[in-house]
This record gives C-alpha cells, structure tokens and sequence, in this order.
C-alpha cells in the first residue's frame, strides 16, 4: 500500500506520467478503506489466530480480502495528455480491466449506475465484494473486482482486486454479524475462477491464471491510455529512499 501512495506522488508531480504493476501477497492480507473503522466490528483475535495481515488502503472503499487474486494499481497524471478527469481515469481503468477479462474469457464489463442506492450500508458495515457500485466490473450478474480511486490535485491511483476464487468471501468468518454479509456475497460476488469452471485445487492453477491475467491487463492498460509500457524499477522512478519491497512495477513515462 506505502508502495501505491508512493506511486500516486510521482504521477503527480509530472505532466504525463502514467504507471501501472500488478502484485500478490504473501500471506492472505486484510485491507481497509481509508476512512473506514477499524477493529470496531472486527474480531481481531480471529485474525489473529488465523494469520491475517491488516493494512490500510490509501485509497477509500470497503473491506478486501486479498488471497488467491491479482491485485493492480494504475496511476496517471491527470489530465495528462489522455485529457481525463478523475472519473474519466476511473472509468478507464475500469474499462481496461474488463477488456482483459474478456480476453481470459469471462464476459466482463463495466458496470453503470442504475440510479441512487436505497438503503445503501454505511463505511464498514459490508465488504468490499457485497454490493456493486457503478464503475466496478461485472461479469454473469456478478462482481468480479473491487476497484478503489484515489485523487491529488494533479494525479490519480486506481486499485483494483480481481479474486481468483472464492477464498476472498472468508472476510466474513471476521466480522461481528457475518451472516448478513455473507449471504450479501453469496448473491452478488464471484471470483473469475468460478466462473470459468477452473477446480481451485489443482496444483498451478491459480499460479498459471494469476500470470494470464496480469499479462491481458498490461496489454489492456497501454491500448487503452494509448502508452508503450516498459519495465521500470522504482530507482528509475526516484523512489530509492521510500522503504519499498524489492518487486517491480511496469510504467510508461
């Protein structure tokens, strides 16, 4: 997450700068909105006993549980020379993702706005996965990815967590009142995993999905922003002295 901010800084200091990576976890990893509270309906025992990480997004939303998915950031300045306002950014992204789902063979698109929400649970009252907001992505009736925005004045950062199977709808083993939330999921979430009929437990499976995927999104990502990526470490993008994992994102500059 320190790494995303990171990059959300630099595409905010140039004039057409735009960045993108895709990244796993090494343990599955609970993360919060920015705003959203914290251990107030959570059982932090549970995660605790269960080795849960906790982080805190720097970008806004709900709860995610990041195991067995791709997870991806995308930054921009902004306008940029794509001449994009935060929503239009968004709205890109979210785009290029369903293009690259759709290129893995799950119908996905973007999902528009049927009007105001009524009854709609407040700031960390339901994960991330257990409703559909417009600009997300769908696919069958169902959320496939979670997408979350983040905007300066003059830059924007868009994650987006895209579960593989259906480990992700666990978070409710973790929260006080679970049941509403889980049958929350039930209806509205599926991993990509599920609905292409890929059996969770063989070995390599996830692994050889995870590689497909993020190589559709960076395809997906530099058609649709009209940009060459190349591979970049975060030195050549002057985050040497940031304390940064040892991964590489791929950026177009």
């Amino acid at each position: 997450m320190a790494v995303d901010a990171a990059l959300l800084r630099w595409v905010s200091l140039g004039h057409a700068r735009l960045v993108f990576r895709t990244y796993g976890w090494d343990r599955p990893t609970l993360s919060l909105g920015r705003s959203e509270p914290f251990p107030a309906g959570w059982d932090e025992r549970a995660l605790t006993r269960e080795g849960i990480a906790v982080t805190r997004r720097p970008t806004g939303g709900n709860a995610v549980l990041h195991w067995e998915e791709v997870t991806f950031a995308v930054g921009a300045s902004i306008p940029g020379p794509w001449r994009l306002t935060p929503r239009g950014f968004a709205n890109a992204t979210a785009e290029a993702l369903a293009e690259a789902l759709r290129a893995c063979g799950v119908e996905a698109t973007r999902v528009e706005s049927s009007g105001p929400r009524v009854g709609a649970p407040k700031l960390g009252e339901a994960p991330c996965f257990a409703r559909s907001e417009s600009g997300e992505v769908g696919a069958a009736g169902y959320k496939v990815a979670g997408l979350a925005s983040r905007f300066s004045r003059t830059g924007a950062l868009c994650h987006a967590s895209v579960p593989l199977s259906a480990r992700h709808r666990e978070v409710v083993s973790f929260r006080a009142g679970g049941a509403d939330s889980a049958a929350s999921l039930a209806t509205h979430a599926r991993s990509i995993g599920e609905l292409l009929g890929i059996p969770p437990n063989r070995p390599g499976t996830m692994d050889r999905l995870a590689v497909e995927l993020s190589d559709r999104l960076a395809e997906a990502v530099g058609a649709r922003f009209d940009v060459p990526l190349v591979e970049a470490s975060f030195e050549m993008l002057g985050l040497e002295e940031e304390p940064l994992p040892s991964t590489s994102p791929a950026g177009a500059m």
